[in-house]
């Protein structure tokens, strides 16, 4: 039987601020959504803040904290140059090393799991272990088109300390809805949908040139849906054509979920980034 695979969450990257070593937040986010503080990684060359969903997921706004080091090898090496939305991750009730088996093992997609952690900001130790699309650096090359996994060491709560102030947020969001990976051409497009067939177990439901996935939520919440949908397909516009330039595929607009009601029409959509195309789209739709 195929592992559910939860959305566990997306990493957002931003311009570390010099004074605090944390990211360098645009004032869209905090007159948005509650901030929770993160700390530093293990390695001591990332930072991290993070917005907790209600559905368990959890978007981690990532800085460099020395943008003058040499981070070439970094399996987030692009955040560098690159703001906004660079990669995703799954998690699931396995242990790492069985859920990384389920997936093709050896033979799959995926490296082995590694361990990682942090440091929290009150001094606890946060500990995981990940596991990394295939390829040089933690495969540099594909992350954000291919999903990473994180298992928990340490007890989930540690990492993901969810309650209810933290997963209040102004703009009512609760988890996500969407989010959308746009490939350059359909030979891409078949490799990525094979290997997301493998790893969420399924075929995805096709039309046309878009495939469409779902990942389940780490926990469920009344007024959402079962969980988050996820987009692969090809370019649609010159826009978008534009954003493959330089690189084969674009991961980005990512559409959070708030309840309608109170002023908020159901089914419609707007940008919580202000329109600021190098966060590459964080939107709320009212469900």
């Amino acid at each position: 039987m195929a592992t559910t695979q939860n959305l566990d969450h997306l990493i957002l990257f931003l311009p570390v601020d010099p004074d605090t070593k944390l990211p360098k937040l645009p004032s869209f986010f905090e007159k948005n959504l509650t901030l929770t503080p993160g700390g530093t990684h293990a390695d001591g060359l990332t930072s991290n803040i993070l917005i907790l969903l209600a559905d368990g997921c959890y978007i981690e706004l990532v800085s460099f904290i020395n943008p003058s080091a040499d981070v070439s090898s970094h399996w987030w090496a692009s955040g560098l140059q690159n703001r906004g939305l660079i990669d995703w991750c799954l998690t699931n009730s396995a242990s790492p090393q069985d859920s990384w088996k389920a997936i093709g093992g050896a033979g799959g997609s995926h490296d082995e799991p590694i361990a990682g952690g942090r440091k929290r900001a009150d001094g606890v130790e946060v500990k995981w272990a990940v596991t990394f699309p295939q390829g040089a650096h933690g495969g540099q090359a594909s992350r954000g088109r291919v999903p990473f996994f994180c298992h928990d060491i340490t007890e989930r709560a540690v990492r993901v300390p969810l309650n209810e102030e933290k997963t209040t947020h102004a703009s009512g969001v609760l988890g996500v809805k969407e989010l959308t990976v746009i490939v350059r051409d359909k030979e891409l497009l078949k490799e990525t949908g094979d290997v997301y067939a493998k790893l969420f177990g399924k075929e995805g439901v096709r039309r046309g040139d878009e495939v469409y996935f779902q990942a389940s939520r780490v926990q469920q919440v009344d007024d959402l849906d079962g969980g988050a949908r996820i987009v692969l397909r090809l370019p649609k516009d010159k826009q978008e054509f534009k954003r493959l330039e330089k690189t084969a595929y674009w991961y980005g607009d990512v559409v959070l979920a708030a309840p309608a009601g109170q002023g908020r029409t159901l089914g419609t959509r707007h940008r919580l980034d202000d329109g600021d195309e190098s966060v590459k789209g964080l939107w709320v739709e009212y469900v």
